[in-house]
């Protein structure tokens, strides 16, 4: 048992150093085929991350290296080509790589089915983490554009949308990821600053939310007519608040400034992100009132407790930094 606990721990920062050194090369790289190299190198790390000993997880992990091994393909195809064609199929091919890569719309076919069977923390790192290089990628190379526009538009669309009335827990944070995937890529439009700042606000909301959930998977206490306990709690409630981007918590602070900044660029693009993010509030609401009926408790009741009073000191330093960006 001990010996398998050290390969466990070992696995586990072997994956944790290949991931991070991973992202640092893509970051430095000076060419796309270097940032290439490091998205393989990430996927190798995330892969352990992801597996244990349960079957659903090995099916996860294989569908998620299919998805992510074809957007390589993508992308080194665009390059190999690139030398015949033109820049203007590098761009177009590099791009629908990363689109692949980050779960845009529409190439979104694959976030729910590969959430479906991981832990809520793994959740965390592939929509997280495993993100930063190709979105990074995207604000340095496509600043500006229409096919960065439809993009954004058509992921905070279809994620806000395909979200209402879901009630598994992967189901809600994977199309929830492509309405934010949509609103990240729009915060391009702002700069790497503008970009980082709403990440940061999306991931620090979202892990959060994961790190209480428990129990059977399902948002609301009544799923398919059978009566199943929601984990929810006042904690949860609150983290959706900020997930959703209502006002003061972190998640608003994003997406004014991300929405003040696409202003400048298209202003059909800013309407698009303001009716996924009302269609998206109504199904926040819903799923908040199901938990405030079945008065049911999340499994980590005592962190749940105290990380309300996080969530409200959070919003501070992003109130503050919201000045400085708009």
């Amino acid at each position: 048992m001990l010996g398998k606990e050290m390969m466990s721990i070992r696995n586990l920062v072997y994956a944790l150093c290949l991931t991070l050194s991973s992202v640092v090369f893509s970051m430095v790289s000076p060419s796309w085929f270097g940032v290439w190299v490091g998205l393989e190198m990430n996927l190798f790390g995330a892969l352990l991350f992801l597996v244990n000993n349960k079957k659903k997880t090995v099916t996860s992990a294989f569908k998620y290296y299919f998805v992510q091994s074809f957007g390589s393909s993508v992308m080194v195809m665009s390059i190999v080509l690139g030398g015949w064609m033109g820049e203007d199929a590098v761009l177009s091919g590099l791009i629908c790589g990363l689109g692949v890569k980050l779960g845009a719309v529409p190439f979104h076919f694959w976030v729910v089915e590969v959430l479906d069977g991981i832990r809520p923390s793994c959740m965390w790192f592939v929509l997280a983490i495993q993100k930063v290089v190709p979105f990074c990628s995207v604000c340095q190379g496509f600043q500006g554009g229409w096919v960065l526009v439809a993009l954004s538009g058509a992921s905070a669309v279809v994620g806000s949308i395909s979200g209402v009335g879901s009630t598994r827990l992967s189901r809600f944070a994977g199309y929830s990821s492509v309405a934010h995937t949509g609103w990240s890529l729009a915060a391009c439009f702002g700069g790497q600053v503008v970009l980082l700042y709403y990440l940061l606000a999306y991931w620090v909301s979202l892990g959060g939310f994961l790190s209480l959930m428990g129990g059977d998977g399902y948002l609301s206490s009544v799923s398919g007519g059978s009566v199943r306990q929601s984990p929810f709690s006042l904690g949860i409630s609150v983290w959706l608040l900020s997930l959703g981007g209502f006002p003061p918590f972190a998640g608003f602070c994003g997406k004014v400034v991300v929405l003040m900044h696409v202003m400048k660029w298209s202003p059909v693009l800013a309407f698009f992100l303001l009716g996924s993010s009302v269609t998206s509030w109504t199904y926040y609401l819903f799923v908040m009132s199901m938990s405030i009926i079945g008065g049911s408790k999340s499994v980590y009741p005592e962190w749940s407790d105290r990380s309300v009073v996080f969530v409200f000191l959070l919003a501070i330093p992003f109130l503050d930094f919201m000045e400085l960006l708009l």
